[in-house]
């Protein structure tokens, strides 16, 4: 091209004067120069339409540099293929994207030297708006870009963007896209087994998180990508972006549309659709599935279905195998279904599955690896744990585990050995050692930490057991306030603080000289603690109570004023233990003796 005879660093000055947008000075350099808005002022090959595209600072700017150049030069590519298009999308800037495509619409359809369109820039980088405005011109211009390998990037580009929402009007479109494989060998539905957060069984939501979720109302049935959303419609999410929810009285759905955008409502009503949109393109997916014949649906749907075993998504393992029941028996180069990954990699959600088979299910645990490790062996082996606190909680969890699978298995397998010469329990034994002596340590550390301050708080409480505020009576030794209703309070709440701080003490001085043997942190330890820690919150607020009602007694008659806010600081202390120290309280309790996470989910026979 003619924009080549000179070097791209001649072109500085033009290079600034787009970037910051000044019209005038480009202006003046393309008198100049005639050639100049069509030559390439970067090392990539980038003349000053994509610079101004990808920054999208002054649109008036871009504006006049279209008006300026012919439909051909604006199709000029950059050293990878890239049109101004590209960068725009790249870029998020929908505007410039409008600009460009209003001049020449087949600025949709060029793609770059990975064959990728703008709309797949778009995509990959997470622009919805930028997607929703390319999308319905880019199939209007060349519906092969939702065919074949291209079309399942662009599917799968929506995935990883989290933009589910238009992924499934693009399945529902052009349902042969859940059936191919993209540039990298990758189905949608593999990628989609990649993201457990797009589902209910991946998200992560605390208590109060999980009622409005389950309170929320998702409006809608299907999927359309129309212009004709307005804003409104857009704003309360009550268009044709939304997902059907039935039984939903009308006040809470009035109150949800309205209420959407804001906070915790706003996060929960999107995570739903989320998860209502993934929920149904795997369904659509497997279905077009099980319509084929032969071999072509095992190998389609064997590396997502083992991907959600890994991954812990029990929705896509639900689907498939009721979809098409023989996925039960697929394994991976280990010769491992997906029963022997969930118990390796503690996905109990899979695991669980195991109790909607019929008869079945003795023959899913029946199989070996290619080591010969049974189903058991595979419990006893370490599985890297970020959701449990502690190495002691980690190791209950970790023993349950193992006794839950050994429940299901035959009995004659339990002394099966491997490869190696290795039953199930040896297994256990050498894979979690080091483990155990982590376990060891935690708890006696963290024991040894509650000791010094239960033993501080007994100390404290029996002294003020003999020192009574107001004093005795010199005569008989009697106290002054005795029939003081303040004092039978403080005197009351320092009993049950020496009690209840005594028993602290006498718990963790269990723990400290426990002989640490595995079958310990399943139930003894973890009972020890947690009655550790509620008699030490229960020493702590008690002697506080026993404090604020001793200033009352030695305060009241005088002062009266200054009790309010030493009350409500004696409150401080607590809540801030209690704060801080019940997370690992009700880890351990629900571990120890809260519903288990194993068994039937649902009534529901899958196979």
């Amino acid at each position: 091209m003619a924009g080549t005879r000179r070097h791209y660093t001649e072109y500085l000055g033009l290079y600034k004067a787009t970037l910051e947008g000044d019209w005038t000075e480009a202006d003046r350099i393309h008198n100049s120069d005639p050639l100049a808005f069509t030559a390439h002022i970067t090392c990539k090959f980038e003349v000053p339409l994509h610079i101004a595209a990808g920054t999208g600072r002054n649109l008036h700017f871009l504006k006049e540099l279209v008006q300026r150049m012919s439909e051909r030069e604006l199709e000029l590519g950059d050293s990878f293929g890239s049109t101004a298009l590209h960068l725009a999308s790249i870029a998020g800037n929908t505007e410039a994207a409008r600009i460009l495509v209003s001049k020449n619409s087949r600025l949709l359809i060029l793609r770059n030297c990975i064959d990728d369109t703008p709309l797949h820039c778009a995509a990959e980088h997470g622009h919805e708006d930028t997607v929703r405005f390319l999308l319905p011109k880019t199939e209007n211009l060349d519906p092969t870009v939702f065919a074949g390998e291209v079309g399942v990037n662009l599917v799968n580009h929506l995935f990883t963007a989290d933009l589910y929402g238009i992924a499934r009007y693009v399945l529902e479109m052009y349902p042969n896209l859940g059936l191919e494989r993209d540039r990298n060998g990758k189905t949608a539905l593999e990628t989609l087994a990649e993201r457990p957060h797009a589902f209910p069984s991946g998200s992560q939501l605390g208590y109060c998180r999980r009622l409005v979720y389950k309170s929320i109302y998702v409006d809608g049935g299907s999927v359309e990508l129309s212009s004709g959303i307005t804003d409104e419609e857009n704003q309360t999410g009550c268009g044709t972006w939304c997902v059907d929810a039935k039984h939903i009285s009308p006040i809470w759905k009035n109150f949800s549309c309205k209420f959407r955008r804001f906070g915790l409502i706003k996060h929960s009503y999107d995570s739903k659709l989320m998860h209502k949109h993934a929920l149904e393109i795997v369904r659509q997916i497997c279905d077009e599935t099980a319509k084929l014949t032969g071999l072509t649906p095992e190998s389609l749907l064997r590396n997502p279905l083992l991907k959600a075993a890994r991954m812990g998504i029990h929705e896509i393992a639900t689907m498939i195998i009721k979809a098409y029941p023989y996925s039960v028996w697929l394994c991976d180069d280990d010769n491992q279904n997906i029963f022997h990954l969930a118990v390796l990699h503690r996905q109990e959600n899979v695991f669980n599955l195991l109790y909607q088979m019929s008869m079945q299910k003795s023959f899913a645990t029946r199989s070996t690896d290619h080591y010969g490790n049974n189903i058991l062996h595979l419990a006893g082996k370490l599985a890297p744990s970020k959701r449990i606190l502690g190495a002691a909680l980690q190791m209950q969890r970790e023993l349950q585990w193992f006794k839950e699978v050994e429940k299901v298995i035959q009995p004659s397998f339990i002394e099966n050995k491997n490869r190696t010469g290795k039953t199930p329990r040896m297994v256990f034994t050498e894979e979690h050692r080091e483990l155990v002596k982590e376990g060891e340590k935690w708890m006696k550390d963290t024991a040894s930490s509650y000791t010094f301050v239960a033993a501080l708080v007994a100390t404290v409480v029996f002294a003020s057991a003999f020192t009574v505020p107001g004093g005795n009576n010199s005569d008989k030794g009697i106290p002054i306030f005795l029939n003081n209703l303040s004092f039978m309070v403080f005197a009351a709440s320092d009993a049950i603080a020496l009690f209840s701080s005594s028993t602290s003490v006498l718990m963790f001085l269990g723990i400290l000289t426990s002989r640490y043997a595995e079958e310990d942190f399943l139930k003894s330890l973890p009972m020890r603690l947690s009655i550790g820690l509620v008699s030490l919150f229960i020493s702590i607020t008690s002697m506080l109570i026993a404090f604020s009602a001793s200033m009352y007694i030695v305060l009241s008659h005088q002062s009266g004023f200054v009790l309010i806010p030493i009350v409500l600081l004696a409150v401080f202390p607590a809540s801030l233990f209690a704060w801080l120290q019940f997370p690992l309280l009700v880890e351990i309790v629900l571990l120890t003796n809260g519903p288990s996470v194993f068994g039937q989910q649902s009534k529901e026979i899958i196979y």
